[in-house]
């Protein structure tokens, strides 16, 4: 701290050496403590110990584990055990699912302070995670017995059964000085952040629009990070590397596996589609032709129907419910150029999610160039950061199947057409072309999200804060030019939506039917109706509930949804609602003060987009639930633009603090910083929350990539 305000006043190049000496440090003598605790440890070797009745599988200098040996105990230690590390430790496993696995330790032992056996917890190991195959413990005294009891790891999603051998077990064993570069260069980030975005920093001091140097380097470095993450992350899961042969991902690929359907099913509409055909080419089994409802699944299970999940099911044949949009970005022209068939989803959410990114940088750019000159460079790289972080963007490339894709692809288009629309409305009207190319195109990207999530399409009505002082104020719309751009505005609308319905009519008799109520899922579709007591907890848990913290990584617990009535809930765990989980939106409040409408009334469609995005959120909120479910995947129909809403906010606050700052209004002084230090706050709180979420939802990094769980879990908890 003293260095900092010894060397702030002097520039980054002074100060970036001292944070960089900060990180090493602190990696070196903080990230690795333990090699501190630990140097003057006298090793031994608990095998040595190992009563020699119990049943374990005894090789030439190891020991193997199964499923049928899983326990060892160790008799007569009688000397203090500070710590356990496991030597030469091998997965037997020869499934390929299995490569990456772990297991689990309990472990009972007596000590001074304990005469009998007792319980002291549990140690998860994996074979391809050095830094997990090591355990501090907190023992009193000499250790008489302990007893070591191996289990394996079993979820819907993953199973590892016991299959390991290992050379030894190590005893207070001096812990090596493991240097990381990923967790020195991540705190080093977090201090240039700290750093960059304190409130007497140059970001807060200069305009966005001004084109600083050093403000568009700092753009340039937020957006590689995110692009990294969005590059990265849907890989996390080992079995989602590729493109479209026939040996990817080859244990969901095989149509028989009940998770086939969340990889094939756009694979094989681009397939029917290069066919002449709607429907998809497999045929349903007799069994469920011959049911009098294919739609209870009950029925279907009583009759052991083997029926497509997910799929819809009308007139005989099957059908993808999912919107068609993003098979005919991408599975179709791939298959039409390639000839393979089933381009995986992860590539095709990599490109659209980098979309988004550009989007939301484009959006908040033209938001600031419309309503918010004299925004900071701070506050516009905190919002486009908020936009990312405090979406389910990241969320949804952990589990790149076709739900999410289809989700990410319409979020990433409606972000689009927002940019292109605010771009439009800040475009001089003597720029004819290109006004009336960002026009078109704009409702071009916003037609298309209703062949990805209708739901989404709600925000279509952003056009009218977003054009009306233009064409309706300054009445525009009645000139012969206005009148063009309107036609350039309606026409790519009409065209996409006279294919969609076509396309909708051709296949289920409506051209408003998507096909979701024919869905052969765990409930009945066509029979759900609406239901008012599906709201109150749909609305608490998606935006209300507060997020469960827990003391161990990844410190965040998932939670069901609740409720007294006996209804039907279609839902799936939370980690802590929209709005108590994002703090980021709690700005919105002020869009009830007076002041912030007097403020929004000098910035017309400014308020317009802040309120249309609250609404927005609470109308797609109870259409989901009745529709769907409650589901935490659908706060991304909503979230990007509540975000983008929130931006406004935060940036009219900013700016108004700012100038009466400079006015010299003592209360404006007081606040401005604050207001600052919250928003990066809120931004800073998003961003470990986001981190936190990938690890603790379904489907659990923990069992379908463990090195990578265990490897962050342990440069985290850095005092195991």
């Amino acid at each position: 701290v003293a260095g900092l305000r010894s060397f702030g006043g002097r520039g980054l190049r002074f100060v970036v050496p001292l944070l960089l000496a900060a990180a090493l440090g602190g990696e070196v003598f903080v990230g690795n403590v333990t090699y501190f605790n630990t140097h003057s440890y006298q090793p031994f070797q608990l095998l040595d110990y190992l009563d020699p009745n119990v049943n374990v599988i005894r090789g030439q200098g190891s020991i193997s584990l199964d499923e049928s040996h899983t326990y060892m105990r160790f008799l007569n230690i009688d000397q203090p055990i500070y710590n356990l590390s496991m030597d030469g430790l091998t997965n037997d496993d020869t499934d390929p699912l299995h490569g990456d696995s772990f297991f689990n330790f309990r472990i009972n032992a007596t000590d001074e302070a304990n005469s009998n056996l007792n319980y002291f917890g549990t140690w998860q190991m994996a074979p391809q995670s050095p830094r997990s195959q090591a355990i501090s413990l907190d023992l009193t005294g000499s250790v008489g017995t302990m007893e070591l009891t191996a289990s394996g790891y079993s979820t819907a999603f993953a199973e590892f059964p016991i299959a390991v051998t290992f050379t030894g077990i190590t005893a207070n064993a001096p812990r090596p000085l493991r240097f990381s570069l990923l967790r020195c260069a991540a705190v080093f980030l977090a201090l240039l952040a700290v750093y960059a975005l304190r409130p007497q920093s140059g970001l807060w001091h200069r305009r966005w629009l001004a084109g600083n140097v050093c403000d568009r380097a700092a753009g340039a470095v937020l957006a590689a990070i995110l692009a990294a993450f969005v590059v990265a992350v849907p890989f996390w899961e080992p079995g989602n590397t590729g493109l479209a042969t026939e040996n990817y991902n080859v244990a969901f690929w095989d149509h028989e596996s009940k998770v086939s359907f969340v990889y094939e099913q756009y694979g094989a509409l681009a397939h029917s589609l290069l066919n002449g055909r709607l429907d998809l080419e497999q045929d349903p089994p007799e069994s469920l032709l011959a049911l009098d409802n294919p739609y209870d699944s009950t029925a279907r299970d009583a009759a052991q129907v083997n029926s497509l999940w997910d799929h819809a099911y009308y007139n005989g044949r099957y059908y993808v419910y999912f919107g068609v949009v993003p098979c005919l970005l991408f599975q179709l022209p791939f298959e039409a150029i390639t000839g393979i068939q089933n381009l995986a989803y992860p590539p095709c959410m990599i490109v659209m999610g980098l979309l988004f990114l550009l989007a939301s940088f484009g959006a908040v750019n033209q938001a600031v160039r419309r309503w918010f000159s004299q925004a900071s460079s701070a506050a516009y790289l905190l919002s486009v950061a908020a936009i990312v972080l405090g979406s389910q963007l990241y969320y949804l490339f952990v589990r790149p199947y076709i739900y999410e894709y289809a989700i990410v692809c319409g979020a990433s288009l409606l972000m689009l057409a927002l940019w292109l629309w605010l771009s439009a409305a800040n475009t001089p009207v003597e720029h004819r072309g290109a006004l009336v190319t960002k026009l078109a195109l704009g409702s071009l990207f916003m037609a298309l999200v209703a062949g990805c999530r209708p739901q989404m399409e709600l925000f279509a009505a952003l056009a009218l804060p977003i054009f009306w002082q233009r064409y309706i104020t300054q009445k525009r719309l009645r000139s012969r030019a206005g009148a063009g751009e309107a036609v350039a505005f309606l026409l790519p609308v009409v065209l996409v939506a006279a294919g969609l319905m076509w396309y909708n009519y051709a296949r289920f008799g409506s051209p408003f039917d998507f096909g979701a109520n024919y869905n052969l899922t765990g409930n009945d579709m066509t029979k759900r109706g609406f239901n008012m007591v599906r709201i109150g907890p749909a609305v608490f848990t998606s935006l209300f509930d507060l997020p469960r913290l827990k003391s161990v990584f990844p410190f965040l617990q998932e939670t069901e949804v609740t409720t007294n009535a006996i209804v039907r809930t279609i839902s799936e765990p939370f980690v802590g609602g929209m709005l108590a989980a994002t703090p980021f939106t709690w700005v919105l409040g002020l869009l009830l003060l007076p002041q912030t409408r007097q403020s929004l009334r000098r910035r017309p469609g400014a308020g317009g987009l802040a309120w249309l995005a609250v609404a927005g959120m609470v109308i797609i909120t109870v259409v989901d639930c009745e529709m769907a479910g409650v589901l935490y995947r659908y706060l991304m129909d909503y979230s990007p633009v509540l975000l983008l809403g929130a931006a406004l906010c935060w940036l009219l606050a900013e700016t108004v603090l700012a100038r009466r700052a400079a006015t010299g209004e003592t209360l404006a002084v007081t606040l401005l910083p604050v207001l600052r230090i919250a928003m990066a706050a809120a931004v800073a709180w998003s961003a470990v929350y986001r981190f936190f979420t990938l690890f603790a939802t379904q489907p659990w990094l923990q069992g379908l990539n463990p090195s990578l769980y265990f490897d962050v879990a342990r440069l985290v908890q850095f005092w195991m």
